[in-house]
Order: C-alpha cells, then structure tokens, then sequence
C-alpha cells in the first residue's frame, strides 16, 4: 500500500479501522490454481489520510504494484501452509495460489514482510519497527509498518475485514537549534523509574535546519508496547551530526497514556531543551555505614569511549571521567555515608546508539571473583557498549530482583550469555523480550543457573535466538519452576546441548508436548532432568524427533516421582532403526526413577528391541534402569539394569516381544 504523493504533503490517520472487501472474482476448485481476488478499500471506512486533520477532506489510500496480503490457509483449526497474493496493477484485483487442503483463510498486510511460524501465528523481523523518514518524502516510511489482521477464518470467496494492528505518531517539533538532523527517538516510561521502551526514526535529508523552524515527523509503533505508565516520563532525543538535544517531561494525562491501535496521534514539543545524554540506571542497597561501591567494567583496561558522569544517587558531587581517558577495571568507586537505597546513574554525551557510548558495563568482578551483592534493580538498557560477550555480567548478583524488557536491545552483536545470570536469586520472572534483539546469540549455557527465585518462563523468551547452540545448564538448579512453556525452544533449531539444562529442577511435575519437537540438531541430552524430584509425567513422543542425539546418560537418574513412559521413544517393533549409525550412551538414563512409590508404575522405553548402532559404533547402557520402579522390570534385560535372564523370546506385558 503506498501513498500517492501528489496527493499528500502531511499524514493524519483518521479512522481506527481499515475494511477490504477481499472476494474471488473467478473462483475454481482445483488446488494449487492461480486464483484472483479483489480487495478494496470502502470510502466509508477507510483509512483517511488528510493535510489538515478533518476527516474527508483530503485524498486516500491506493494499492500500487508491489503491494502483497499474505493468506493463511487453514482446514478447520489445522493450518495448512500460507500464500502470497500480488496486487496486479489493475483496479484492487490480486493473484496468487490457493493453499493446497485449505478451505478458510486469514488475511494479513503487508504480505511481502510478515511470515507465519508452523502453526501459522505471526512471525515480524526484529528491525520491523526501524524506519527511515526522508525530507523529500514525508510519508513513504509509514505505509510497510500499517499492519492490517483479519484473523476471523473465511472461506476465500467472503469478505475480509481488516483491522490496523499499528498506530501513528505525528510530532510537531520546534527545533531548538540550526544544524544537520539524522535521528529522533522516542522513550516513555512504561512504569515510572523502573521500565521504558523507546522508538528510533532515523531523518535522511535533514541537513540544515534553522531554530525555531517547525520539524513534522511521523512514527508507527506497536501500540501494545509503547505506553505511558502513571505519572511517567516522556523524553524525546534530537541526535545531529554537531549537536544533540533532549526534552522531557512527565506526562500530564492522569493515569498515564495507552495508545490504540489503528489511531493516529500528534504531539506537540516547543521548548525546554538541554543537551542531550545517554543515561544508565541501576539501584544498589546498603547495608551498614562507610559502604565502599564499585563501579566495574569486563575488561581489564580500557579508554573511555566518551564523556561520563556519574551521579551516586546519595546528593554528593558527581564524579566525571573524561573522553579517552584510561580505565581500569573498577572505573570508578564511591563511599556511601549511610546505609540506604541509592540510584546510580551513568550518563555518557554520545547520544548516537549505533556507536559506543560507554565501556562494558558488568557486575560480576572476575579478577577477584565477586559478584554485586548490593545491585538490587536495572532500570534501563545497557547503551551501546560495543559488547559481544555478556558471560559472567550478574554472575551471583543474589540482590538483583528486576531487570528491563529491551536490557541488551543496543548490543545486538553479542553472542555469548554463558553465566549471565547464574546464582541471580533474586529474580521471580524474566521479561519475554530479554533478548529480542540478539539474533548472533549463540551460547546460553548456564545462562540462569540457580536462580531458585524464577517461578516462570516467558514462551518467547529465545524466540529470535535461531543460532542458539547451547543450553547446557541453562536453568539447572531453578527449583522454583512448576511448569515449561510448550514454545521455549521452538525456534532454536541450530541447538546441539540440553545437557543438565533443567538438572535438579525439583518443583517441575510435567513436561509439554512438543518441548524438543523442532530441535533435531540436538546431540546431547544428558542429565538433562536429572534430579527432578517433583516429575511426575512425560509426553509421548518427548524425544521422537532427536534423530541424531547420542547422549542420554543420567538423563532422569534421581526422578523418584516419576511415572516412566516408554512412548518418549519410538517403538523398535515398528521402527527398529530409529537408533541406526549412532554410538548411544544410556548409562544410568533411568536409574532409580519412581522409587517414590510402593508399587511398580510406569513402563521402560524398550531401548533393548532397537537394532542397535551399527557398524563401528558402541552403546553405553550400564545401570540405565537400575533400580527403575516400572511394571515391566522382569522384561528388561540384566545388561540393561533390568531383570530379565531368559535370553529367548518371552511375553512382555503388552504381549511377545523379547
């Protein structure tokens, strides 16, 4: 969808919603046909784009040749596979393929970006939101971020009603200065001192621009995620080649301010303009008086990327490190009078976040093997530090009990969270998009070991982590967790290591269906829920799809509530290969599960009736069900930890089998 640009020299989105009447103009029933469809835009409920604010009076939207709608084909709930349908350049007539096995369809906009996961739910790329707004064209950034759903499962031949999932922002800016302009972000704060979320509008063009001089910008935004919680501040940074500037204030709207989707917004900001600076937060807590704090960075030494002030928080003077300046690893330290609840903040004049604005902030002080016991919250991102490597940054920081949704949003390179948060006990809940941004993120082996405090996780908390390889250890030790989110690593499908990822996870009692469904690169599951003293169930299937994972020792040794399941593996009488070419290690896989119980429950997986390895391969089975509280133990063979001595075929207890 484009803006017809002799029509409009300003945007404003006037109505909430968007209809297109979406019909089969020659319908066929042979699958895989290329079908035309139509989509108009109704006068009467469009989305109106006018120069002067008042509904009607100026022109409309228009399809333009590259415009696409993604259709999701579905056959009941079953979703079935999706379809792009190209605007033709003729009226409001589209073409595409008919999904094969359809018989209803949802409806998306733009059809060129979004994409559906397996189960046909919304997938947008990380940098959706970035946009560019040009000073020869105003408008043209905003028709690719209008998000339109109809999400109501209609045979193709009916109507789809889409709706704007986006909103619109439109600020009217006076400038406060003559310069170059290249950039404008936008930050509230959704809980006050505690959590914002901000938007960047890169500028193009804006080159010389005088004071006093109106600048009109506009921004889409999600409005589910940009809000102003009560009494929070709104901030908006100004970053020019020479100069940058902010303005802020809290907003004036009791309550706070949550935007709806498919409405348009304008604000306007006149005066009250300082310089600009990038800000970190954090609170510490003392115990007792004279308390020495140290500010540490990862490494060793460094030079200051640019000018920093420290603010402690206590009423003292700042303490300022200047630009070039040699660090060592404490880069500054401050005495606190008296115990109390202190904010530090770390404010850096280089504003630009695609540049380092401050050494690699971390507090977990590796030359002395200490982690920041004071460290109680997180209040903002880290800024830009240029960091790749996140190990160790709150290793046993056990005061920490908050920490932000966009926290390493500015350090997109980073690759490695090994011990990232290990020994955090004070954390209760992770926020879903912790890592949104870090799509290089390749290493999360104990990235939340023995924070006993978690009693969840997010469903999509690794959802744009598609290179993760590890998650040895990754929440070994979080006793506080009663349940997994069936999704946690669906789109990890690059993972190889689960090895004692949920070990000594004593308060899980169930595992999802599907939990390791889409990682089918995984070799090594390893004490993985070793020790996990509440497990009382598994689901069928839980290892059907690991068709190269060779390591399984000790991978429920110590699970004495558990109700073995041998439907977790294939079964050899109908797949005896599934194990072919691959040298397995069962070694203690099973030992002592269910000895909670009087009687035998539960049945083993009949990892005997496979064909084994093959050539050049070896298994390890030692004590793989020793001691394993199943109904089955007098089929199992002695090799195997069982009791079985007969080596002959005998009646197993779901008829013959060994």
């Amino acid at each position: 969808m484009k803006f017809k640009p002799f029509i409009f020299a300003l945007l404003a989105l006037l109505a909430a919603s968007c209809e297109r009447d979406i019909e089969i103009l020659e319908p066929t029933e042979q699958e895989g046909e290329i079908v035309t469809i139509e989509a108009t835009i109704p006068p009467e409920t469009r989305v109106a784009y006018t120069d002067s604010d008042t509904p009607g009076s100026g022109g409309s939207l228009a399809w333009q040749t590259g415009d696409q709608l993604l259709l999701a084909g579905y056959d009941g709930t079953t979703y079935k596979g999706s379809s792009k349908f190209s605007y033709t350049g003729s009226g409001d007539t589209f073409s595409g393929t008919a999904v094969e096995g359809a018989t209803t369809y949802k409806a998306y906009y733009p059809g060129n970006v979004i994409t559906l996961d397996a189960n046909g739910e919304v997938q947008l790329p990380a940098d959706f939101w970035q946009q560019t707004q040009d000073a020869q064209s105003l408008t043209g950034h905003i028709s690719s971020k209008l998000l339109l759903f109809d999400e109501t499962a209609n045979t193709i031949n009916q109507t789809f009603n889409l709706t704007l999932r986006s909103s619109i922002i439109k600020f009217v800016v006076t400038l406060p200065a003559t310069g170059s302009l290249k950039k404008m972000i936008w930050t509230v704060e959704t809980v006050p001192g505690e959590k914002t979320r901000s938007a960047i509008l890169d500028l193009a063009g804006f080159d010389l621009v005088m004071p006093g001089s109106q600048l009109t910008v506009y921004l889409a935004f999600d409005p589910t995620v940009m809000k102003i919680g009560p009494n929070g501040k709104v901030k908006i940074t100004l970053i020019g080649n020479a100069a940058s500037y902010e303005w802020s204030t809290n907003t004036t709207k009791t309550g706070g301010m949550t935007y709806e989707a498919g409405k348009r917004y304008t604000a306007t900001i006149t005066g009250g303009w300082t310089d600009a600076k990038t800000e970190f937060r954090f609170t510490i807590k003392t115990d007792q008086a004279s308390q020495l704090y140290e500010i540490w960075q990862k490494e060793s030494s460094s030079t200051s990327p640019a000018n920093l002030t420290i603010n402690w928080g206590d009423g003292t003077a700042n303490t300022t490190i200047a630009k070039n300046a040699s660090l060592a690893k404490t880069i500054a330290s401050h005495t606190y009078d008296n115990a109390g609840n202190y904010t530090i903040t770390i404010a850096s004049d280089e504003v630009e976040p695609s540049v380092k604005q401050m050494p690699q902030i971390i507090f977990y002080n590796g030359d002395t093997q200490t982690g920041d016991n004071l460290l109680t919250s997180i209040l903002d991102p880290f800024p830009n530090m240029g960091a790749t490597d996140f190990g160790d940054c709150f290793f046993h920081c056990n005061g920490l009990t908050s920490i932000p949704e966009e926290l390493f949003k500015y350090n997109t390179q980073a690759d490695n969270f090994k011990r990232c948060f290990t020994i955090c006990r004070g954390l209760t809940s992770l926020p879903a998009g912790l890592f949104r941004y870090n799509t290089e993120a390749r290493n999360f082996m104990l990235c939340f070991g023995d924070c006993n405090g978690l009693t969840s996780i997010p469903a999509d908390l690794f959802r744009y982590n598609t290179q993760a390889e590890t998650f040895s250890n990754c929440f070994v030790k979080c006793s506080g967790l009663t349940s997994l989110p069936a999704e946690l690593f669906k789109y990890n499908t690059q993972i190889s290591n689960f090895s004692l990822c949920f070990g000594f996870c004593g308060g899980l009692t169930s595992l999802p269906a599907d939990l390791f469904r889409y990682n089918t690169q995984v070799t090594n599951f390893g004490f993985c829920f070793t020790n996990c003293i509440g497990l009382t169930s598994l689901p069928a299937d839980l290892f059907k799809y690991n068709t190269i994972a060779t390591d399984f020792r000790v991978c429920f040794q110590g699970c004495t509530k558990l109700q073995l399941r041998r439907e977790i593996f294939p079964d050899p009488s109908t797949n005896p290969g599934f194990f072919e070419g691959r040298a397995m290690n069962f070694e203690r896989c099973f030992k002592n599960v269910g000895t909670d119980y009087t009687t035998p429950t539960g049945t083993a997986p009949k990892l005997w009736g496979f064909t084994g390895g093959g050539e050049g391969t070896t298994w390890t089975i030692t004590d793989c069900f020793t001691d394993a509280n199943v109904v089955d133990r007098n089929f199992i063979p002695q090799s195997w930890g069982g009791d079985l001595v007969n080596s002959g075929k005998v009646t197993d207890v779901d008829g013959e089998y060994w």
